[in-house]
């Protein structure tokens, strides 16, 4: 018993000693996408905010907040969502692929 207990306080005191990661970049800016039908022209605005980590297995992430006005007849996606990429590429990729699955396209 005492073992387990020695064992589990050197574990949570290695994992308190972890590096934290450091930002290296953060970029506040507003993203515009409008819902892709001919007869429904609804725009979302979101709050998008980027960040750059220096280490990590995902370094790279964008928060997304809702800040607009509700569509009317278009579906609307989540108020806040939260895309892990490893690259600046596969992070656009992966929000354009969040953006299209409700059928919304990024301007």
């Amino acid at each position: 018993m005492i073992d387990l207990v020695v064992s589990t306080y050197i574990i949570t005191e290695g994992i308190r000693k972890m590096k934290k990661s450091l930002i290296i970049y953060e970029e506040e800016t507003q993203l515009y996408a409008r819902f892709d039908h001919p007869k429904c022209r609804e725009g979302l605005s979101y709050q998008a905010k980027m960040r750059i980590m220096d280490t990590g297995k995902l370094p790279v992430e964008l928060t997304l907040t809702f800040n607009g006005i509700y569509p009317y007849g278009a579906p609307m996606p989540p108020e806040e969502h939260e895309i892990k990429a490893t690259l600046i590429m596969d992070l656009y990729s992966k929000v354009l692929r969040w953006f299209r699955k409700y059928g919304y396209e990024v301007t």
